[in-house]
C-alpha cells in the first residue's frame, strides 16, 4: 500500500520537534555562559526554536485544529513565556526586552495597519449586511461596560494585588487603563473560527460573510476606543513646554497616521514587487509605531489612520492589502511570542478570579448585547456564537499597554487576557458550527478532509 502523501510532512515535523527539545535548549545555555560568541548562538538557537515551532504548527498543528476545531497560536504564547526573562535561566537574548521592541512595535503596528485597510471607500460602497453597526455598537457598550467597569471597582478598591505587597500602591491611571484594556479586548471579536469552519465544511448562506462583518467592525471599534484611552489618560511630563489636552492628543494621534499616509504614499508605487512593497511597508510601520511610543499614544489606532489613508490615497492600495494579508501570519507570529515574553507574575488567587470572572462576564455581555440589538427586529439574538473568539486586536491592544505602562493592574489584566485568548479561540469553533447548524448554512463536510 503507498502511504499517504501527508506522512512525510508529519514525520519530518515530529522528529525536527524532538531534536530541538533535546539538542538547542543545550545549546542555549551552553552558549549563555560563554561571554560575547555565546551570544550571537543564543540568537541562532532561538530562531531555530522559533522556526521549528513553525513548521510543527503548520505541519501538524493546522491539521489538528481543522480535525478538533481549535484555532492555533497559543503555542505561540507558551513558547513566548518560556524564553521571557521572568524565567529563572534567563536566557540572554531576551533578558532585555527593550533591545526588541522596535520588533515589537512592528508586529503591532502591522495589525493596526491591515485593520485601517478594511476602511477602503471602495471597499465599503458594496451592499453590507443589515443591523451590522447595531449588533456591534450594543454588544460593545454591554460587553466592554460588565467586563471594564466591576474591574474598576475591584482594582480601585483593593480587592487584589497581594502579590509583593503591592496592595494600595496602585495609581487611578494604572486602575482605569487596564480596566479600558479589558474592556476594549471582550469588545475585539476575530473571524479565525469562519475561516477554520470553511476549510472544512461546506458553508452556504450569508451568516459567514456577517460574522466576519461584525467581527471586523468590532475590531476597529475597539482599537478606537483603546487609542482614545491612552489620549484620555496621557500623563504630561512636567517639564514639557506644551501640555495637550486629550482632546488635542486624539487630534495629534488621528493627524499623526493620516499625515504619515498622505508623506509615504508618492513612494508607492503599482509596479512594485511584493518584496518591495513589504520593505516599505516595514519601515513605514516602524516608523509610525515608533512615533506613537514615544508620545505614548497607540499605535494601532495611529497605523490604523496610516492604513485607512494609504488604502484610499494610494493607487497601490489594494496591492498593498494583498501583501500585508501574505505576511499577516509571520507577524501575528512574532506578536504572539512577544505577548507570552512580556508576562509578568502575579498571584495565583488573584489571577485565577480576575481571569475566571473576565471570561464569564465578557461572555454573557457578548450574550445580552446581541440579544438586545436582536429584540424586536429581524436580526437574530444569538450572533455571540459566532464572536467568542479574540483574535489578533486583542493581543496587540495587551502588548500596546504592557510596553507604556506598568503595575499590579496592568498584569492582572494582562494575565487574564491571555488566558480569555487560550479559553475562547479553544471553543468559539465549536460554537460557531452550532450556529451555522442552526441557521442551516452548513451542507455537510468537504470530501478531502477526516471527520472525528
Amino acid at each position: 500500500m503507498t502511504p499517504p502523501s501527508r506522512w512525510p510532512s508529519w514525520i519530518v515535523a515530529v522528529v525536527l520537534a524532538a531534536v530541538a527539545s533535546l539538542v538547542l535548549p543545550n545549546v542555549a545555555f551552553a552558549a549563555g555562559g560563554g561571554g560575547g560568541d555565546g551570544s550571537t548562538l543564543v540568537v541562532v538557537a532561538l530562531i531555530a526554536v522559533v522556526a521549528v515551532t513553525y513548521l510543527l504548527t503548520h505541519f501538524v498543528v493546522e491539521r489538528l485544529q481543522k480535525i478538533f476545531l481549535v484555532l492555533a497560536g497559543v503555542e505561540y504564547i507558551v513558547l513566548g513565556v518560556l524564553l521571557g526573562p521572568q524565567m529563572p535561566y534567563r536566557i540572554p537574548a531576551f533578558s532585555n526586552l527593550q533591545d526588541l521592541m522596535p520588533i515589537v512595535a512592528l508586529a503591532v503596528g502591522w495589525v493596526g495597519l491591515l485593520r485601517g485597510m478594511e476602511l477602503s471607500v471602495r471597499r465599503m460602497r458594496g451592499q453590507a449586511p443589515t443591523g451590522i453597526s447595531r449588533v456591534v455598537v450594543v454588544q460593545a457598550l454591554v460587553a466592554g461596560g460588565m467586563t471594564a467597569l466591576p474591574a474598576w471597582y475591584g482594582f480601585t478598591q483593593g480587592w487584589f494585588f497581594t502579590f509583593g505587597g503591592a496592595a494600595g500602591q496602585v495609581g487611578a491611571q494604572e486602575v482605569w487603563m487596564a480596566a479600558g484594556l479589558l474592556g476594549c479586548a471582550a469588545v475585539a471579536g476575530s473571524s479565525e473560527p469562519v475561516e477554520l469552519l470553511r476549510s472544512r465544511y461546506r458553508l452556504e448562506g450569508e451568516l459567514g460573510e456577517r460574522i466576519r462583518r461584525l467581527a471586523a467592525s468590532s475590531d476597529l471599534l475597539a482599537i478606537a476606543v483603546f487609542g482614545l484611552l491612552f489620549c484620555i489618560f496621557h500623563e504630561n511630563h512636567e517639564n514639557a513646554i506644551v501640555q495637550p489636552s486629550p482632546t488635542e492628543w486624539a487630534v495629534i494621534t488621528i493627524l499623526l497616521g493620516a499625515l504619515l499616509g498622505v508623506l509615504f504614499t508618492p513612494f508607492l508605487g503599482e509596479a512594485d514587487t511584493d518584496n518591495g512593497r513589504f520593505l516599505a511597508m516595514v519601515g513605514i510601520i516602524v516608523l509610525a509605531s515608533g512615533a506613537a511610543y514615544f508620545l505614548d499614544l497607540s499605535p494601532l489606532l495611529v497605523n490604523l489612520c496610516l492604513g485607512a489613508v494609504l488604502v484610499n490615497t494610494a493607487r497601490a492600495g489594494p496591492a498593498i492589502r494583498k501583501t500585508l494579508e501574505r505576511t499577516r501570519r509571520p507577524m501575528a507570529l512574532v506578536l504572539l511570542v512577544f505577548a507570552g515574553a512580556l508576562a509578568r507574575p502575579v498571584d495565583p488567587v488573584d489571577a485565577t478570579i480576575v481571569t475566571l470572572a473576565y471570561i464569564a462576564l465578557r461572555m454573557m455581555g457578548k450574550a445580552i448585547g446581541t440579544g438586545l440589538a436582536g429584540w424586536r427586529s429581524p436580526l437574530r439574538g444569538d450572533y455571540f456564537r459566532g464572536l467568542l473568539a479574540h483574535g489578533e486586536v486583542t493581543v496587540a491592544m495587551a502588548v500596546s499597554l504592557r510596553l507604556v505602562y506598568e503595575g499590579p493592574a496592568v498584569d492582572l489584566a494582562y494575565c487574564a487576557i491571555l488566558f480569555s485568548v487560550f479559553f475562547n479561540d479553544l471553543i468559539a469553533p465549536r460554537v460557531l458550527r452550532g450556529l451555522f447548524v442552526d441557521t442551516g448554512d452548513l451542507r455537510g463536510e468537504r470530501s478531502e478532509e477526516v471527520s472525528v
